[in-house]
């Protein structure tokens, strides 16, 4: 894998790209900017109803009326016409795959009754999961700043961060097509990156006052990396910065610990084999601009009293690994190779020996 690639230069008015698995920030540009996200806000729409499917409190196969509202919401669209139904599955699929405003009205609607108690609802999960700058207006993200309808680059990373370990949030976002049963006709994502390998999906979007916007999470060489452009001038822009991101982070992942490392010997008690080794669960690498962010510090924190018998693989403890004097991030250290129990005969032994050791 090459390393150092030079950071890209961009023109987009913000981004970020930002490590999902140990929560800090690589590289940004005005990332705590307040701006219109466009229908990145769909993100937020998507998330807070996937949530409450898999919480058993909204079917995929409910039956949703669209209302003479939903269907007149301007934009993107599916042409929803007031009285047709869908599932609420296909409506999920359409506002993510093909950004269709009609749809995500109509989901808000059936959710919490009207659009906007349900962006109320939005709004109080936004602070739920601490995205302090950012606030909701509308379900779709038609509306601006200007009319109170903003977020910022890093409050969206962290809610797709969020997003993405709901297993049907990836599921549609990542979908490439889906067939539209009420209409006939299939819908295509228009996210631009889901031929790369380990693309889970995100959200494009553009009006006016938000410029062209995308949002991605990739997880790739065993790591989750998120990036979001926000402010480009075109598509085209947009959609190659993104990828610029995405190419320039994983070019420079480098491997810091490899998860076959020995990490330590661990004392076994009552074991056939009375040590073993104590290896990483998986490896540990950083996207690095430069050497410094190589450097680390390591302590070893081990589970008290590991007893007989271990399978390989079980967790024998922590790697805690700081940066600066500040805890950065650990990593569950587990048995390279497992263990037996010792015979009862060597148990008591054991005892014994420990006893006259004390």
């Amino acid at each position: 894998m090459s390393t150092n690639a030079p950071v890209p230069e961009l023109s987009s008015i913000a981004y970020l790209v930002y490590d999902g698995d140990f929560d800090y920030v690589i590289l940004e540009r005005n990332a705590w900017q307040k701006r219109s996200i466009a229908s990145i806000t769909k993100v937020m729409t998507l998330f807070y109803c996937l949530e409450l499917v898999e919480q058993g409190e909204l079917a995929l196969d409910a039956v949703v009326t669209a209302s003479s509202r939903a269907a007149s919401r301007k934009g993107t669209q599916i042409n929803i016409k007031a009285g047709d139904q869908f599932t609420l599955e296909e409506l999920l699929y359409a506002a993510a795959l093909v950004s269709a405003n009609d749809a995500a009205v109509a989901i808000a609607e059936y959710v919490a009754g009207s659009e906007a108690a349900f962006v109320r609802l939005l709004n109080e999960r936004a602070k739920e999961l601490g995205l302090k700058d950012t606030h909701y207006v509308d379900c779709t993200g038609l509306l601006s700043i200007f009319s109170n309808n903003y977020s910022t680059a890093y409050d969206q990373v962290k809610l797709l961060q969020a997003a993405v370990e709901v297993p049907l949030f990836r599921q549609i976002m990542g979908a490439r097509e889906y067939y539209l049963a009420a209409q006939g006709r299939k819908l295509k994502n228009s996210h631009p990156h889901l031929e790369l390998a380990g693309v889970e999906g995100g959200k494009t979007g553009a009006t006016t006052p938000a410029g062209h916007t995308l949002i991605t999470s990739r997880h790739h060489l065993g790591r989750r990396l998120i990036t979001i452009v926000l402010g480009a001038r075109s598509r085209d822009v947009r959609n190659a910065e993104s990828l610029a991101l995405l190419d320039w982070a994983y070019n420079n992942l480098r491997v810091v610990i490899a998860n076959d490392e020995l990490i330590t010997p661990v004392i076994v008690r009552d074991g056939v084999d009375h040590q073993i080794n104590g290896i990483l669960a998986h490896e540990f690498s950083v996207v690095a601009l430069n050497d410094t962010d190589l450097e680390f510090e390591r302590a070893v924190e081990l589970l008290e009293g590991i007893k007989a018998p271990v399978e390989r693989g079980d967790k024998l403890g922590e790697l805690i690994i700081s940066s600066g004097g500040e805890e950065f991030a650990r990593i569950d250290i587990v048995a390279q190779q497992g263990t037996g129990l010792t015979s009862w005969l060597r148990r008591i032994f054991n005892r014994v020996y420990r006893y006259f050791l004390r």
